[in-house]
């Protein structure tokens, strides 16, 4: 079944120039496939027990989720000048971490989270 963009951004309460933008990335990565005209949107490319976080995460992101500060340094400021070269090794080894634990996570797992979630909300609102 094909989601049509404009749905998407709905639901998520985002603009849709937004999510086009990320369908366009996912796509690129082969994580989802499109179609167009009627009836058309968008739709996983496996399921989603064959798709992982990091997958999704290094389609969509770009560089390392701590940046370093692009303002001009102090040439006269050691700590200024310095900060780049020693915070690189603690920046890999937290983008390292982060892909190893997002590499073990899969998108069914989320997707089934929030069916369970929805269905005990369902049954609370429905005083079941």
């Amino acid at each position: 079944m094909y989601f049509p963009s404009t749905a998407i951004a709905a639901s998520v309460n985002t603009n849709p120039v937004f999510v086009r933008e990320l369908l366009r990335k996912l796509s690129k990565a082969g994580l989802v496939v499109t179609k167009e005209g009627k009836g058309g949107g968008v739709q996983l490319a496996r399921p989603a027990s064959a798709i992982n976080l990091a997958e999704i995460y290094l389609a969509v992101e770009e560089g390392p989720v701590l940046k370093h500060n692009t303002r001009s340094k102090d040439l006269c400021c050691p700590v200024s000048c310095g900060m780049d070269r020693v915070l690189e090794p603690v920046v890999s080894e937290v983008e390292g971490a982060l892909l190893e634990i997002l590499k073990g996570r899969k998108l069914c797992e989320l997707v089934n989270k929030i069916a369970d979630k929805t269905k005990a909300k369902g049954k609370a609102q429905a005083g079941m």
